[in-house]
């Protein structure tokens, strides 16, 4: 349908569910529910997702909901910020463009919540599916936002994530309409702020913010109810956009979601995955290169800015770091990607061999807007070249199925290393047929208290 209002918007979330929604949008998302499961425990043994996870056990209050992987249950908000930080701490979160929406910013607060009501794995889905395409039709509709410098994951997701507890609560239109009214008042998040840990937390933000809105909403709380749309509207002072026109429900956004390979931003996907493929195809080695060059747009350069990072998060922001463990390491995954790593001195030293050539005449945008042309010459003169076009887990081009996403979460799961075999098979088909899941809270505690970790 085409949404106009906030009102219309809100009527679409009521009216719609998960039989509406087609069969391969359902299956794509329960696929992307496995790898946001891999990530989110992942990211809790790792030092970013730690610090927020002390932040929210000191907080103490009822426990609603559980933190995976670590034995701790938090109230649902405090619950989705740890597990959307732990998550988005592993920068393999699930992206969708050109809107910039991700995955991790929405799979926490649905999670948490169905647990905290004991709620089935196909409300969870509908309300999931329903608040990733809010969201992401605001970010369409909404694109001159980013590029003012505005976050449209974070900001847009509140509003998504409002959307989606509105609907895991069963309100009705006009407390929907004053949930995403006071999601409105708490959207935030700042395009500068990649390559730090303000960047990783505003994925839990998101979260705890949509269901903050919901739960006032749901006591008789209530916004303005044109937020959205009109003068000093939200999309007026957010994006110079006082009108907009949301195609909800037509091709849902969260099937056009690409699932992440590599441990970092996603607009360097394709460039590792080229190079990768040089050194395979020429048997490259490090010490025989004399330089590699990437060449990308301007939008590109101004989210992979760190050439010399200081710290595991700008490391996943740097196009150099990421070459260097093209050759460095075995497997470029999360282990890649490490404070140590980032000032080692041979690493920076390294480096210094990398270049990246922006071209400023080069349409902006993101991996749709150009080629990215690799260029490695070695010290013998022999120059071999790339030009890449395609990220792996691009829908459009290379979308990953259930066994690509089975070796992300296993690699995610072998990492923190906290679940038993029989555990992580037992959570992995739980995930995969969640939508047959009568109760969640039975696979979030399934999530939470590793039998390893009792043990200790």
């Amino acid at each position: 349908m085409g949404a106009r209002t906030t009102r219309e918007l809100a009527e679409f979330v009521v009216a719609t569910g998960l039989k509406d929604i087609p069969a391969e949008v359902v299956d794509y998302a329960k696929i992307l529910g496995l790898s946001h499961v891999g990530m989110n425990v992942a990211g809790t043994r790792m030092k970013m997702g730690q610090i927020v996870i002390r932040y929210v056990q000191a907080k103490g209050g009822v426990a609603d909901a559980g933190i995976f992987g670590t034995g701790i249950r938090a109230p649902v908000e405090y619950a989705t910020i740890a597990n959307a930080n732990a998550a988005h701490a592993t920068e393999l979160e699930d992206d969708s463009f050109p809107e910039t929406m991700y995955s991790c910013g929405h799979w926490p607060p649905v999670f948490a919540l169905s647990e905290k009501l004991n709620l089935s794995g196909a409300r969870l889905l509908e309300a999931l599916i329903l608040g990733y395409e809010v969201a992401a039709r605001l970010g369409l509709a909404f694109d001159k936002g980013m590029k003012k410098g505005w976050a449209s994951w974070a900001a847009l997701g509140t509003i998504g994530n409002a959307a989606a507890a509105s609907k895991l609560m069963g309100l009705n239109v006009d407390q929907t309409v004053a949930a995403i009214s006071l999601a409105a008042s708490q959207s935030a998040g700042i395009l500068k702020q990649t390559g730090s840990g303000a960047h990783i937390v505003e994925a839990g933000f998101s979260g705890r913010n949509g269901i903050c809105a919901a739960e006032l909403a749901s006591m008789g709380y209530t916004g303005q109810p044109d937020i959205l749309e009109g003068s000093h509207g939200f999309g007026y002072l957010w994006a110079d956009t006082p009108a907009f026109d949301l195609a909800l429900g037509d091709g849902y956004r969260i099937y056009a979601v690409g699932i992440k390979k590599y441990p970092c931003c996603f607009f360097k996907h394709r460039n590792m995955d080229g190079l990768l493929g040089l050194i395979r195809e020429h048997n490259i080695r490090w010490d025989d290169v004399s330089s590699i060059d990437h060449g990308i747009n301007v939008t590109h350069s101004q989210i992979l800015k760190y050439d010399q990072p200081t710290s595991a998060e700008e490391a996943r922001f740097s196009l150099p770091h990421c070459t260097v463990a093209c050759f460095f390491d075995e497997t470029v995954f999360l282990s890649s990607f490490s404070d140590e790593k980032a000032v080692d001195p041979k690493w920076r030293e390294a480096r210094k061999k990398v270049s990246v050539t922006v071209h400023q005449d080069w349409p902006k945008g993101g991996v749709e807007a150009f080629d990215s042309p690799i260029t490695v010459t070695m010290k013998d003169g022999t120059v071999y070249s790339k030009l890449c076009h395609d990220s792996p887990g691009e829908p459009d081009n290379s979308r990953f199925g259930v066994s690509d996403v089975l070796a992300k979460y296993g690699k995610c799961m072998e990492f923190a290393g906290i679940f038993s075999d029989r555990e992580i098979k037992e959570i992995e088909s739980s995930v995969i047929g969640i939508d047959e899941v009568k109760d969640v809270s039975r696979l979030a505690s399934l999530l939470t208290f590793p039998k390893r970790l009792q043990a200790n």
